[in-house]
């Protein structure tokens, strides 16, 4: 199954001032190489190749620094995101647009896994279920969408619950097989308490309504 990828730099960095008074966290060098590009390499190691980039703050960096993905065996499309709304927007526009019409793999373009994404595209493809997500243990949960796990089998997403109901973090990498039915979720969605529509809530109706919704849990 050839997946395509989705990778997500539109947010300002806020908490990385005044590193991102001038520039977009996602072009921050770590260890010699800008940090969105620890996603894009993950997943072209991981065979997904037509990757849309999703940007808005300083979003010409940003295309100007990966331009269009062939030195790095890729090829990019570019999707705007004007209003910062949201994970679950994001997703939205990159099918609305169509560049998202097949099983794809959205990664957030601030996040580096240690062991990659390999083996968990490989389970995705394998099985029949409909999302998966990454899970990892957490010491302070209330910081991050976290998720309700039963039977192997993940029940509820609570998105920085104020109370415990788990200390499993939802990691910035999720796959879905169906376009569509990720449209039909989104459009029930309505914006949180902070304005955005919520990741937690369109992986929320998946488990609501009879879809089979699977996990790993990694570390590092």
């Amino acid at each position: 199954m050839n997946l395509k990828g989705l990778v997500l730099a539109a947010g300002e960095g806020s908490r990385l001032r005044p590193f991102t008074f001038s520039k977009p966290k996602h072009l921050i060098p770590l260890l010699g190489k800008p940090l969105i590009r620890y996603a894009i390499d993950d997943l072209v190691s991981a065979g997904v190749r037509d990757i849309g980039v999703v940007v808005g703050y300083f979003g010409d960096l940003i295309k100007e620094a990966l331009g269009d993905g062939s030195p790095l065996n890729a090829r990019f499309t570019y999707i705007g995101q004007e209003k910062r709304l949201g994970i679950a927007h994001a997703i939205h526009l990159a099918i609305e647009r169509g560049f998202v019409d097949k099983p794809f793999v959205v990664y957030l373009g601030d996040n580096i896994l240690s062991h990659g994404i390999g083996k968990h595209l490989k389970r995705f493809v394998e099985s029949d279920t409909d999302v998966y997500i990454l899970l990892s243990k957490v010491k302070d949960p209330s910081r991050f969408g976290v998720a309700v796990v039963k039977n192997g089998r993940v029940v509820r997403l609570v998105e920085k619950p104020k109370e415990f109901v788990s200390d499993l973090a939802v990691v910035g990498v999720y796959f879905f097989r169906d376009p569509d039915l990720v449209e039909k979720a989104f459009k029930t969605l309505k914006p949180s308490w902070r304005g955005e529509y919520e990741i937690t809530e369109l992986i929320q109706w998946f488990i609501d309504n009879g879809y089979r919704v699977d996990y790993s849990i990694v570390s590092g």
